[in-house]
């Protein structure tokens, strides 16, 4: 409660991110779920936010800047294991080669 008190305190969370939670820096925006966050929060200029360590969800000013949102991996589990046979099949070709300074020479 006491933080909540301090004028520092709603300086800063009208002009930058922070986690409440972890204390981190990076916030990223965050898709609204309901009607309440995709119509209401915009009328009282605020918008949905996550924390880029922690994941945990919270409602910011829109003046904070939040980088953009990640976008999702494309998983494509085909080419996935291609890529692997591709690095085995090389791997192994590497250690089969004998270099001409490690031939031991049988006298």
């Amino acid at each position: 409660m006491f933080a909540f008190a301090r004028p520092g305190f709603w300086a800063l969370f009208f002009t930058e991110f922070k986690c409440h939670h972890c204390g981190s820096r990076e916030g990223y925006v965050s898709r609204p779920r309901n009607f309440l966050e995709t119509y209401v929060l915009s009328v009282v200029a605020l918008r949905p936010a996550r924390c880029g360590e922690c994941y945990r969800r919270t409602w910011r000013p829109v003046r904070v800047p939040l980088l953009p949102r990640m976008e999702s991996m494309n998983f494509d589990p085909e080419q996935m294991v291609a890529s692997a046979q591709a690095a085995d099949h090389k791997e192994a070709q590497e250690e089969t080669r004998v270099r001409p300074t490690d031939r031991d020479r049988i006298a």
